[in-house]
């Protein structure tokens, strides 16, 4: 198997300048390649490296962006403290993405893609997605829009409504929704899935205090009475009157 120059590979994987990396193995039957990497080491004129203080470090592992049909999975040692939070190619401790992979992820939930769906069409873990998908709804994590990112790739389309459809829902950008939601407007529903729903956005959202992840659980709330109008007649007049 032919190798792969190290310092390519950090590049390719946007990995900071002051990183590097110290092994990888890529199997190319599983389409999989691991990833060590770690602080730059100071080194000498000859290229050995200098002596040092050992500082304490934490071990990460992320999955990345892949690259061609290759999945890529970074195992990060870091300095204990070390800020990682701006970083592309690093995540949040815990959680299984890279931001830049966290990124892509979330723009399919914001599109309402299923979770089985996103996982085939990135390689993904259901197990992983489904984990990120519990810490975003409990707001454990933030959204990704602020990092510092890779352009995301394309999701596939899912919109709310049908183009040239009528239908009864009000838009998403509606402040109805968040008079629905903060209890401003008071719903008679007579529909226990949405009572149930209803009852679970509004326990997320006393959590969440990203507004990317917020305008994502109305857009869900949206989705639901698009998806469920013909059964939302009575709940519908309601938001209509306002």
């Amino acid at each position: 198997m032919t190798g792969i120059d190290k310092a390519l590979l950090r590049q390719l994987l946007l990995i900071g300048n002051a990183w590097e990396i110290g092994d990888y193995q890529l199997d190319l039957r599983k389409r999989r390649c691991d990833v060590w990497v770690a602080p730059e080491v100071e080194r000498s004129w000859f290229g050995r490296p200098r002596k040092a203080q050992a500082a304490r470090t934490e071990q990460h592992t992320w999955q990345h962006l892949a690259l061609g049909p290759v999945r890529f999975f970074l195992h990060v040692s870091a300095p204990v403290g070390a800020d990682l939070s701006r970083s592309s190619w690093t995540g949040d401790p815990g959680m299984p993405f890279t931001h830049a992979l966290a990124q892509q992820v979330f723009a399919m939930f914001t599109e309402g893609m299923e979770l089985t769906a996103i996982c085939k069409m990135m390689g993904l873990s259901l197990n992983d997605v489904w984990r990120y998908r519990f810490a975003i709804d409990n707001g454990l994590v933030q959204s990704q829009t602020g990092a510092a990112m890779a352009p995301a790739r394309p999701a596939a389309a899912a919109v709310d409504v049908a183009p040239g459809v009528a239908t009864a829902v009000p838009d998403v950008a509606d402040p109805v929704w968040l008079r629905v939601v903060s209890g401003d407007l008071k719903l008679d529903i007579k529909v226990l899935s949405l009572k149930l729903m209803l009852t679970r956005v509004r326990s997320q959202l006393e959590v969440i205090s990203d507004d990317e992840v917020r305008l994502l659980k109305l857009r869900d709330l949206h989705r639901y009475f698009v998806k469920n109008e013909r059964v939302l007649a009575h709940e519908l007049t309601q938001l209509r009157m306002g």
